[in-house]
């Protein structure tokens, strides 16, 4: 069974950091990546099965000339297709050349943020080609579902997978009292960790708006970039919290981070899945997050973190004063967030999508 990956750019993101982990875990050699484009600072995927196309530029079609060639001459059974322009191209390819293939789409949250009637159409008109749909949650999959009256026998949540190995104290690298010290992070203060893009749908300006109503001393660290930056900045200034909030700015390696987060916090207005709260989950770290689909499959009030409802800046900085005041709480939700966490390993989703390969392919 030959299967090629598909998607436009290696850059950093989600479904991208999903690619590298299962090609460098498995090293399955009859599993192929093909990238549309090739750009400067894109992740690097340690296997040999790794082609990126020649072109450059987001909008040309270049790439899907190379991509059917590649296709042919690799003799591939299934096609995965990652995000919106590797999905056009395998229908494309599919329709007009490779009718045989199998095509899977791999829905990581777009469909909650997509509401134009293109992309609705274009995903209603897709599933007479797509054998099988990937959803990185049951709300996921739901408002697929929902949305575009794609049956239900078609899709699978599969959810995000965590590296938990990678996600342990024993793989931190700093001296965390010290790295504390060198960011003017007094040993009093309770550290609120934000991480994640600076963009509206993560919901940041959110997290800034309940600082004032933290009633113990505290420090938030972003770990982040992105187009809010500058409003972040502006809104904290106006509250007069600067001496509050150190930006680390965009961080590669998390591990190091997480280890000065006392809390997670995750104000998102909508997330497919949660892949940092199940981060944090595995290494003890209490997590507070909003209340909206997808991610309240990965943050269950007292269960694995608390939960707010989303935008509600009173009702976080509730939470995170209950964190800071209750000891037993917290003590108690960082050992069930990293019992939680378990269920996330990169073996369970391996295993899944092998299985979900073969069936499709003994289908007719």
């Amino acid at each position: 069974m030959k299967v090629l990956h598909v998607i436009d750019l290696m850059a950093v993101g989600g479904a991208q950091f999903l690619i590298k982990g299962i090609f460098e875990t498995y090293q399955n050699k009859d599993h192929y990546l093909f990238v549309l484009r090739h750009t400067n600072n894109l992740i690097e995927v340690d296997h040999p099965n790794v082609y990126f196309a020649g072109s450059r530029s987001k909008y040309g079609l270049g790439s899907l000339f190379e991509l059917k060639k590649f296709i042919k001459k690799n003799k591939i059974d299934v096609i995965h297709a990652y995000l919106l322009k590797s999905q056009i191209f395998s229908r494309i390819l599919k329709q007009f050349w490779f009718s045989y293939i199998k095509l899977v789409f791999h829905e990581h949250g777009e469909i909650f943020i997509n509401n134009a009637p293109w992309y609705i159409r274009f995903m209603k008109k897709s599933e007479k080609f797509v054998n099988l749909y990937f959803a990185t949650s049951d709300s996921t999959a739901e408002a697929l579902n929902k949305k575009t009256n794609i049956s239900v026998k078609k899709i699978v949540s599969l959810y995000n997978y965590v590296v938990l190995e990678n996600f342990s104290k024993d793989k931190i690298s700093i001296n965390v009292k010290s790295e504390k010290k060198n960011l003017g992070i007094k040993p009093d203060e309770f550290v609120i960790g934000f991480a994640g893009r600076l963009s509206y749908e993560k919901g940041p300006v959110h997290l800034i708006n309940a600082l004032p109503h933290i009633k113990h001393k505290y420090k938030l660290v972003i770990a982040g970039a992105g187009d809010q930056l500058e409003l972040l900045k502006e809104r904290i200034n106006e509250l007069n919290l600067n001496e509050n909030v150190i930006f680390l700015g965009f961080v590669k390696d998390m591990i190091n981070t997480y280890a000065l987060f006392d809390s997670l916090i995750i104000p998102s207005e909508h997330e497919s899945f949660g892949l940092v709260a199940v981060e944090a989950q595995s290494m003890g770290i209490p997590v507070v997050a909003s209340d909206v689909p997808g991610l309240n499959e990965v943050v269950l009030e007292l269960k694995s973190g608390l939960q707010f409802k989303s935008k509600d800046h009173i009702m976080m900085a509730e939470k995170i004063n209950l964190l800071i005041e209750d000891k037993v709480l917290y003590n108690d939700l960082k050992n069930k967030g990293k019992i939680f966490a378990q269920q996330y390993d990169i073996d369970t989703y391996y295993n899944k999508m092998l299985s979900s390969y073969k069936e499709i392919l003994t289908k007719r």
